[in-house]
């Protein structure tokens, strides 16, 4: 089934030193400077791919602080794949760019210093598929052990790759490949391990164990949330730091958020928090990512990026984002990924 649906700011506190003491007798000592802010890099920010035209896009930090229109800081085009359709995209830790093709099914990683700058750079590795093992591949994600797991919804498995087979590339057989019901779109890991797959034919999510993602093979899901049949064509799906899934529910135009407990079958099944529309301010909600400070962006099918505050995350409502950007001149958007990347958060 053809799929037709369609961070990065990080918050830093300086450290004031105390002033010295003083006596009677002694001069008054000035305190210290604060400490600089840390350095930033050429690849800081928030990148997206577009489908319309093929390019991956990169907002920097200045960019993303207030509403409006933005030309991308760096645009990269790529001789490496089309990325004409729905592209995953995923940061390493070392920096790496990871995006997923779908439409020529290819794996592509893009080193530091190809992202430094715009204009038209080869992938440094691309991983291509050997007997389907990559067959639509849209969606991925980071393990704590830094092997990358791949979405392929044509084919509905999620495939892993380690990290020998990411730094050699080329023809590479999964090492390990699960087999999944209906069409999965999306993956997050929460911060036990468990891997959590968006289904957007069945309208459901699939909780799989870390002690089931230990070999192939086609396991049940052990846990299915269903929310009360509130899902409609559920795309993207993040954790925040608290422990509660995040899903950006496209067919209805709006995101959903579930408790820890209900993700343990312990709560009730309709989701605990409902984030509406509010102005058309998430146009077709795809793809989800958290700041290091609780803020969540929700990138547009549409070419829009909208941010949410997390004051405005705790109840259910209409509720206004802080910032919302339109990126001139794409369209076609399917996910978002930060650099640096945000810590102390579960991986999605």
């Amino acid at each position: 089934m053809r799929l037709i649906v369609l961070r990065a700011t990080s918050v830093f506190l300086l450290a004031l030193a105390a002033a010295c003491g003083t006596d009677a007798t002694s001069p008054m000592v000035p305190p210290p400077p604060p400490p600089p802010p840390p350095p930033t890099s050429a690849q800081d920010g928030l990148w997206v791919v577009s489908g319309n035209p093929p390019a991956i896009l990169r907002l920097d930090p200045t960019q993303l602080t207030d509403t409006g229109q933005r030309v991308p800081a760096t645009i990269l085009t790529t001789p490496s794949a089309g990325l004409r359709t729905l592209a995953g995209v995923a940061f390493d830790g070392a920096g790496n760019l990871w995006v997923t093709s779908d439409d020529d099914s290819l794996l592509l990683a893009f080193a530091p210093g190809a992202l430094a700058s715009s204009g038209t750079k080869a992938a440094s590795r691309v991983i291509t598929p050997t007997r389907g093992s990559l067959s639509g591949p849209i969606g991925l994600a980071f393990d704590s052990q830094q092997r990358l797991w791949v979405v392929n919804h044509r084919s509905a498995t999620v495939v892993r790759f380690d990290p020998a087979q990411l730094a050699a590339g080329g023809v590479q057989t999964p090492a390990l490949v699960l087999s999944v019901p209906g069409t999965p779109v999306a993956i997050a890991f929460d911060g036990a391990g468990s891997l959590w797959v968006s289904d957007n034919q069945l309208r459901v999510i699939y909780k799989y164990t870390a002690a089931q993602l230990a070999a192939s093979g086609s396991p049940p899901p052990a846990f299915v949330l269903t929310a009360a049949d509130s899902f409609v064509n559920p795309t993207g799906v993040a954790f925040d730091a608290a422990g509660n899934l995040w899903v950006a529910n496209n067919g209805r135009s709006n995101l959903l958020a579930f408790t820890p407990a209900q993700l343990a079958g312990a709560g009730p099944l309709e989701p605990n928090v409902v984030i509406t529309s509010s102005a058309g301010a998430l146009g077709i909600p795809i793809g989800l990512a958290f700041e290091q400070d609780g803020s969540l962006w929700v990138v547009g099918g549409t070419g829009v990026l909208a941010k949410f505050a997390p004051a405005g995350l705790g109840a259910s409502g209409a509720v206004a984002p802080s910032v919302r950007l339109k990126v001139s001149g794409h369209v076609l958007f399917w996910s978002a990924a930060l650099w640096p990347k945000p810590t102390g958060l579960p991986l999605n």
